[in-house]
């Protein structure tokens, strides 16, 4: 989920690739076929579409991280799967993006 401001520079990022690419294209459509603006009620909460519900499996219990400029809700049980699966990953990626011989 992102804020208004940071959704309108990815956007306009993505809507500027040319459509007579297929990989663009391809892009493009998986980009803005899911997207639904969500406005806060006066206690400020939101509620999340049933369609994006169903499709990251939300159910009672949800864990939200903080991911800089954008915050990821996920189904706890999925979230554990998949850091469980990243961590393996995560230390060559450290090294690889962040080393400092390499900047």
């Amino acid at each position: 989920m992102y804020p208004i401001s940071e959704f309108k520079k990815i956007y306009s990022r993505i809507a500027g690739l040319s459509e007579f690419n297929p990989d663009y294209r391809k892009l493009q459509r998986n980009f803005f076929r899911g997207n639904t603006i969500v406005e806060l009620d006066n206690s400020g909460r939101f509620l999340i579409p049933k369609n994006m519900l169903q499709y990251a499996e939300l159910q009672k219990e949800v864990i939200v991280i903080g991911m800089g400029n954008k915050v990821e809700i996920w189904n706890p049980e999925i979230y554990r799967t998949q850091l469980y699966r990243d961590q393996a990953e995560f230390s060559g990626n450290v090294q690889k993006y962040l080393d400092s011989s390499e900047h």
